[in-house]
């Protein structure tokens, strides 16, 4: 099994934005896959168009590796 990372508004299509800056839940989701001991692979699916620079397209790929990583490394909280 593999997921497809991205993030988006909503609006019915494809907008994959960079996880964590649409309104969708990734970081949960990757919390919840955590809790579940997933051992499938992440594939981080963004856009990088209007980056407008080789550095800011390698920082935002960096920020999607980085939210990744912080949400699976953390398994979903559960109420108190």
């Amino acid at each position: 099994m593999h997921i497809h990372l991205g993030d988006g508004t909503g609006l019915g299509r494809d907008e994959h934005m960079l996880p964590g800056r649409g309104n969708q839940p990734c970081g949960p989701l990757l919390e919840q896959l955590a809790g579940q001991s997933f051992t499938g692979a992440v594939i981080v699916e963004v856009s990088t168009r209007s980056a407008g620079s080789r550095e800011r397209r390698e920082a935002d790929l960096a920020e999607a590796l980085a939210f990744a990583r912080l949400h699976l490394a953390a398994p979903a909280r559960t109420g108190a």
